[in-house]
């Protein structure tokens, strides 16, 4: 055995010259030369114990994501084993690939002062010292999709006399995962060649919300849903639904109202070419974003897996997968999947937006994907100018469970009715969850447009059910439309189907200075008129700014590549349905960060507005009521609706005069139903003051049972007997804006907020306030 003079200072001066030569390259050239200078003959074969590890011990890499590699000695020995030089590189498997980054991932270092990058080898690490160490570790991020396999390969110095280099443990493989792209389905294998079969579990979550999505995205919140899942295993001859296919009739009612149990209905008629009907429930408000998981079996002859479900509120919208292959081509079933969920049109519906009243598409069009630049129509929710991604609205995980091994002479076949019962797994299947059948679906819940029914059934044996925490669905909600389609005015509705509303108001000038433009809208009457007539519904026309010129910054941002933005997107819908209200624009930058995902906000010397916005004028420009809807307001109970939401309302008690708070449950109900106190007094005790009309206070106080009693006047509402005037009417004005960007991009200038005059004040009521606008200072760079 050699002595070690670990003391002597030529050993030192020997790794000091190891050392060198490892960090430098090996040997300075074109190529990463692997052999050590100043040490005595070759490498000695085999790994001595040492290996490359990396983290969860993977056999794949997935792109993008971050592992730590580790350098060690496995051996079992009371004695670290221990090496004062190395050389850990990362190269394509195929030699003739440069390395680089882009092909073979990239080393980030820990702060252990330990490793440094190589000065030659590309993406090398090697040694800071001759410091005697244990092992090294560093961090590895993959390369992106695309790239083939990753070599990973070491040099391992223990003294001048010891070295090994990328044999056995010193060298390790890693290819892509091939489930890299969450957005394509594989092939599909027919046959299968999988004799054995597999059991798997689904997971569908949600993604859609008003962050991810927040174009048009439905102001009654409460509607949004995933209806409830429904599909199938099957064999590669019969689809559920398919992408380009015409929608069934079971998919329209999916598609169109969430309503599962038509398509259930063709499923089993189908069972032929049915294993499994896969059923779960859907994603409700406000567990939108939540996950609902199911299970289901497939074996050679259905080994495809297709589900859909309703994207609501909408006309005819769904997400899903159609035939997803399981089957491998090496007759295995596949561990897991993972596919990302784009919208696609059912074509039963012609409605462009979520809450588009009912259009029937006749004949039926091909199912199709809805992108950013289809339809081509600025009223989609989805529809991006710049053509630009779509965030995916929801996900599918499907991993498997277990194989059941079975001879592939075995031809036995699933029955038909077991094919009949989708809940045929877990708690269905235990006594005591045991479960009542299907109730009646309550009537919609609302008057007008769209709504939601729902239908329960119950635990035969609540208590048991509860102590062995079964879990089974238990409600179940579907869309449905009101005998009264359009919510508003009835009288509004004319006969011609080609018949429009007036020209709204014209909007503010788009910019603030120099030219911009300014809009107005109107709309059919009859939901057909988009279709059948080819009246103009907007224009559009030049306007100049309260500044007939912009001021020059002497900074152009457009040319920063930091301040790169969109188009500007086209101007929301008026924010109030009377009056006057708001619209909106957006820009996103388009600035990708260091981590290669885009930024979300612009570096503050871009000066650059990503949000406008603009004053409107709503359709109907009056928001005060009449006295007829005043009356019909106030004088119906209180009504919390059969939801059970924590909304706190108020409410006009008719036999108090008084307003009352009380807690609403988020859906139904009636318009005796007000946010803040405020509105319910302006509404209801406006009424109790009008006295213009004599015949309509006297059947107000008889209506009212005389306030039970109690005398107005002792309540502060002014009755004004035998007045021959009109009441007065408070001024009503609107709350303050959000401050304004500053208007100056370098130097002093100003922010300002302003609030608007709804209802003026008439007849001696409270004058309006004289301060409609509010200004403050505001500062940017110093001008140059």
């Amino acid at each position: 055995m050699r002595m070690r003079l670990i003391c002597s200072l030529s050993f030192f001066l020997l790794f000091s010259t190891v050392s060198a030569n490892l960090s430098s390259g090996l040997r300075r050239g074109e190529t990463c030369i692997r052999q050590p200078e100043g040490v005595e003959g070759g490498k000695t074969s085999g790994d001595n114990g040492y290996r490359i590890k990396i983290s969860g011990n993977p056999d794949k890499y997935f792109p993008g994501e971050v592992y730590t590699v580790t350098l060690q000695n496995l051996r079992s020995s009371n004695v670290l084993q221990k090496f004062v030089g190395f050389l850990l590189t990362a190269t394509p498997s195929i030699t003739s690939i440069p390395t680089s980054p882009d092909t073979a991932g990239s080393f980030r270092l820990f702060s252990d002062s330990l490793s440094r990058f190589s000065d030659v080898c590309p993406n090398g690490i090697t040694q800071t010292s001759s410091v005697p160490k244990t092992e090294i570790q560093v961090l590895w991020t993959a390369p992106g999709p695309g790239t083939g396999c990753i070599k990973f390969s070491a040099v391992v110095v223990e003294n001048r006399e010891l070295w090994f280099a990328d044999d056995c443990g010193l060298t390790k493989e890693l290819c892509a995962d091939p489930q890299e792209n969450e957005d394509e389905q594989p092939e599909i294998n027919e046959p299968c060649c999988a004799c054995d079969e597999a059991k798997y579990e689904v997971m569908f979550e949600g993604f859609w919300s008003r962050q991810t999505h927040p174009r048009d995205f439905p102001a009654n919140e409460w509607l949004t849903h995933f209806s409830d899942i429904i599909g199938a295993s099957h064999s590669a001859d019969y689809r559920v639904w398919e992408y380009g296919g015409i929608a069934s009739d079971g998919l329209r009612q999916v598609a169109e109202w969430g309503s599962t149990q038509a398509l259930e209905s063709e499923l089993k008629s189908e069972s032929d070419h049915i294993r499994t009907i896969i059923k779960s429930r859907g994603l409700w408000y406000p567990n939108v974003n939540g996950k609902t998981y199911a299970v289901f079996r497939v074996d050679r002859k259905h080994h495809l897996m297709s589900l859909v479900s309703m994207l609501g509120p909408s006309p005819d919208w769904i997400v899903g997968v159609s035939a997803l292959e399981l089957c491998s081509r090496n007759c295995t079933w596949v561990e897991n999947k993972t596919l990302n969920l784009y919208p696609w049109d059912a074509g039963t519906d012609s409605g462009i937006t979520y809450t588009s009243t009912n259009s029937m598409t006749n004949p039926r069009e091909k199912i199709t994907r809805i992108t950013s630049s289809y339809p081509a129509d600025p009223r989609s929710p989805f529809y991006d100018p710049t053509g630009s991604d779509m965030k995916p609205l929801a996900r599918v995980v499907i991993t498997r469970q277990r194989v059941y091994e079975k001879a592939c002479t075995d031809t036995s076949t699933i029955t038909e009715d077991a094919i009949s019962h989708p809940d045929n797994s877990g708690d269905a299947l235990r006594p005591e969850c045991a479960v009542t059948e299907w109730g009646q679906f309550s009537p919609c819940s609302v008057t007008c447009g769209k709504g939601l029914r729902m239908r329960q059934r119950f635990y035969i044996n609540q208590m048991k059910a509860e102590m062995t925490r079964c879990d089974r669905q238990l409600e179940e909600k579907e869309m449905c439309a009101s005998a009264v389609e359009l919510c508003g005015d009835g009288s509004m509705v004319k006969d011609d189907v080609c018949a429009v509303s007036e020209w709204s108001q014209w909007s503010s000038c788009s910019v603030t200075c120099g030219k911009g433009f300014r809009t107005r809208t109107r709309r059919y009457y009859d939901r057909m008129g988009r279709k059948k007539c080819h009246l103009e519904t907007s224009e559009q026309e030049m306007c100049m700014g309260m500044n007939f010129e912009c001021e020059d910054s002497g900074f152009d941002e457009s040319e920063d590549p930091e301040c790169l933005v969109s188009d500007w997107s086209d101007w929301s819908p008026c924010s109030a349905t009377c009056g006057k209200g708001m619209q909106v624009r957006s820009r996103i930058p388009l600035v990708i960060g260091n981590n290669g995902v885009a930024a979300t906000f612009l570096p503050g010397h871009c000066n650059m507005d990503t949000m406008e916005k603009t004053v409107c004028m709503a359709d109907k420009p009056d928001c005060s009521f009449s006295m007829a809807d005043a009356k019909a307001i106030c004088m119906e109970e209180v009504d919390p609706g059969p939801c059970r939401g924590p909304f706190s309302r108020w409410y006009f008690d008719a036999h108090k005069g008084m307003c009352i708070p009380f807690t609403y449950g988020g859906c139904r109900g009636n318009r005796n139903n007000f946010e803040r106190r405020e509105d319910c007094v302006n509404t209801c005790e406006l009424l109790a003051r009008a006295g213009g009309d004599d015949h309509l206070s006297d059947q107000f106080d008889d209506d009212f049972g005389g306030f039970n009693g109690m005398d107005k006047a002792n309540m502060g509402i002014n009755h004004h007997q035998n007045h021959p005037q009109a009441s007065p009417i408070d001024c009503m004005i609107t709350e303050w804006t959000q401050w304004s960007p500053c208007n100056v991009t370098c130097g002093k200038g100003w922010r300002e907020k302003q609030r608007m005059i709804k209802v003026p004040a008439q007849n001696g009521g409270k004058p309006c306030p004289k301060k409609i606008t509010k200004r403050r200072q505001c500062y940017r760079r110093p001008c140059k």
